[in-house]
């Protein structure tokens, strides 16, 4: 077991045994009963002193557990350590510190061999790795202490929060766009359009072998009624202030669209692009939650060239894009994919000047369904800290 081993409490003791020498040279030069008192009251504490500097901290067992289930940002993780003490001794002061968090965890004081302490754990958003418990033991008045590390690791996913997102918006949503009809089931099997890139969940006989083989990769064939009712979430990527908030949204719409029972997928336009396929199953809202647990808004630009390049989603219903900030050049993109399909266009932004308004205007009349969300709106009241 690695400790980290600190010698400052050899320092302490010998002060104590400076102390003591003084009280007793005191005591048999002086004599009486106030000066032999002295000396004798001060003998438990200092050997008690003598028993931590010698105490075998580095025989400690420590391991850490955290209880399965969903986490989500900034709620209390009950974090428990199980503690195996080498010597069967009371310590006056055993300190549990979560060396990651720099903080204290637990301060207990047990006579026995094995104890467990709890403590709460907030984390933000993301994949945590847990990696070291520190124990810190001491005596009553703080004389001597001492500090061993002890590795315990654990992983920690914590996910999004969300809100309810009410199911009058996703409704209304079918009411807007030149795409604003009855979505056709239908597949025309017998004539393909044209080809894409393979995606997960496509079947074997959609595979466009000669096409495959010359791309050296698998590649599906497209057809003319190839749309479904499914819907994209695209998440932008891009360096922002409110990219959390933005997160929650994604999380919440995407939640809204499967209480719907809608089959909802996600694309992440980041420095790093992640997609799901649409999907209805319940295994489906895990698998957003946990690829919204570990996105990070490090992207310059990335949603116009996503909009652009990104052809996995070609076949959904409707797409629902979570951004920021509105641009000409996205403008452009917004008004080719209304053509097409359903558009929802969430921007979460504090300011609205007058020229974005008039770029929301120009999309709506395009069919574009553009709303402007306030990050506070996002904030104050989440849910989704439950085991859902």
């Amino acid at each position: 077991m690695k400790m980290k081993r600190n010698g400052r409490h050899w320092f302490a003791f010998a002060g104590l045994l400076l102390l003591a020498a003084v009280l007793f040279s005191y005591a048999m030069f002086q004599g009486g009963f106030v000066s032999w008192f002295l000396f004798y009251s001060f003998l438990p504490l200092g050997l008690y002193a003598l028993l931590i500097v010698i105490y075998p901290l580095r025989g400690v067992a420590v391991s850490r557990t955290v209880p399965v289930r969903r986490y989500h940002a900034d709620e209390p993780i009950p974090v428990a350590a199980r503690i195996d003490l080498p010597w069967p001794i009371p310590l006056a002061t055993l300190a549990v510190v979560e060396e990651e968090r720099k903080r204290v965890g637990a301060i207990v004081a047990w006579p026995f061999r094995r104890l467990t302490c709890t403590w709460p754990l907030r984390l933000p958003r993301g994949r945590h790795q847990l990696e070291t418990v520190i124990l810190e033991v001491g005596d009553p008045f703080g004389w001597v202490n001492k500090m061993a590390s002890f590795p315990a690791p654990c992983t920690v996913i914590v996910y999004p929060r969300y809100i309810e997102w009410p199911f009058e918006a996703v409704h209304e949503w079918f009411a807007h766009g030149k795409a604003a009809r009855p979505i056709s089931l239908h597949r025309d099997m017998a004539v393909a359009a044209g080809t894409r890139e393979y995606v997960p969940g496509d079947k074997m006989s959609w595979v466009h072998w000669k096409a495959s083989a010359r791309r050296q990769e698998l590649m599906t064939k497209e057809f003319d009624e190839q749309r479904n009712d499914g819907w994209i979430v695209v998440l932008d990527g891009a360096s922002s202030p409110a990219f959390e908030e933005l997160v929650t949204l994604a999380a919440s719409v995407s939640k809204a669209l499967l209480d719907q029972g809608l089959p909802a997928g996600l694309l992440f336009a980041g420095k790093k692009r992640s997609f799901l396929a649409p999907r209805r199953h319940d295994e489906q809202w895990q698998s957003i939650l946990l690829l919204l647990a570990e996105v990070n808004g490090e992207g310059k630009d990335p949603l116009v060239r996503t909009l652009a390049e990104e052809t996995n989603w070609r076949a959904a219903a409707g797409c629902v894009i979570l951004t920021s900030t509105l641009s000409i050049p996205l403008l452009q993109q917004l008004r080719a994919l209304a053509s097409k399909r359903h558009v929802v266009l969430y921007i979460v932004s504090r300011e609205w000047s007058h020229e974005q308004q008039s770029w929301a205007d120009g999309l709506r009349r395009n069919g574009v369904y553009v709303s402007r969300i306030d990050p506070q709106m996002l904030q104050p009241v989440q849910q989704g800290g439950g085991n859902r």
